[in-house]
């Protein structure tokens, strides 16, 4: 099931960047460009990048679907894998967790954890109050529940450890705030009853994470699988190998390669 999951998500990807508007918007967008490279080359680099991008997306509907497959776990179906949810967060809970993410950078200590736990904590007291509220949008990649333990976890999910300085801040920011939104949506009480996940699909690590604990609170490559998925990790890693090898990916990518080298 998870092999022809791949399989097809990876085709409709393929397909969708073969679109002829797409290739056509890119095209544009290089051709007023001074480059040493030639246009039809960076149109396809573009095009590449893009699916690498939405790639990134593709994990996190695959993590959604693997969740939904285990019968120990139950997805939280109006709230996980949604875009925009509107959740709301009270003035003081904002101004805290801004708070938390400028002192964590000038702050190199061995406390970590502790801090990030008594952050918590303060969102779950603050979240309680009824006035002063924010109302944002915010993307939940994956929220589910352990039938065993009762315990809701959150996972904000990416594919690489590989950002930039600014967007990692933006990822630690939003992902302790989507934290906070879900505590109020779901009437959070005690830390132990939500547990939020910072996880990435790939073992790459570019820099020690300074806002959230390494451990406990991210996970990397098969942790995720290991503790709560009856699929192994090294299974998933031969399934998208096998794909990435397959003759009609193969061949669908010659094809995106021909048609804009040769404009067929």
């Amino acid at each position: 099931m998870i092999k022809k999951l791949i399989k097809d998500a990876v085709i409709e990807l393929l397909n969708n960047t073969s679109n002829k508007n797409k290739i056509g918007l890119i095209t544009k967008k290089h051709e007023v460009k001074l480059h040493f490279v030639p246009v039809k080359y960076r149109v396809f680099g573009g095009l590449l990048q893009s699916l690498n991008i939405q790639f990134g997306n593709f994990i996190e509907v695959l993590i959604h679907k693997i969740v939904e497959s285990e019968k120990n776990l139950e997805i939280i179906p109006h709230l996980s894998g949604k875009k925009n949810i509107k959740l709301s967060l009270t003035e003081n809970t904002d101004s805290i967790i801004d708070k938390f993410i400028s002192n964590s950078q000038n702050n190199t200590d061995d406390k970590l954890t502790e801090k990030f736990e008594k952050l918590l904590n303060d969102i779950i007291r603050e979240q309680k109050q009824k006035v002063h509220l924010i109302e944002n949008k915010h993307d939940i990649d994956c929220l589910f529940k352990d039938k065993k333990d009762k315990k809701y976890y959150y996972l904000e999910i990416k594919y690489n450890d590989d950002h930039d300085t600014g967007k990692f801040v933006d990822i630690n920011r939003k992902f302790i705030k989507t934290y906070a939104g879900l505590v109020k949506e779901l009437k959070i009480n005690d830390i132990n009853d939500l547990k939020p996940i910072l996880y990435y699909f790939n073992y790459k690590r570019m820099k020690g994470n300074i806002y959230v604990p390494e451990k406990n609170y991210i996970s990397r490559g098969s942790d995720l699988f290991n503790k709560f998925f009856s699929i192994r990790y090294e299974d998933l890693d031969g399934y998208l190998k096998e794909v990435s090898e397959d003759k009609e990916i193969i061949e669908i990518f010659d094809n995106l390669y021909k048609k804009i080298r040769y404009d067929e």
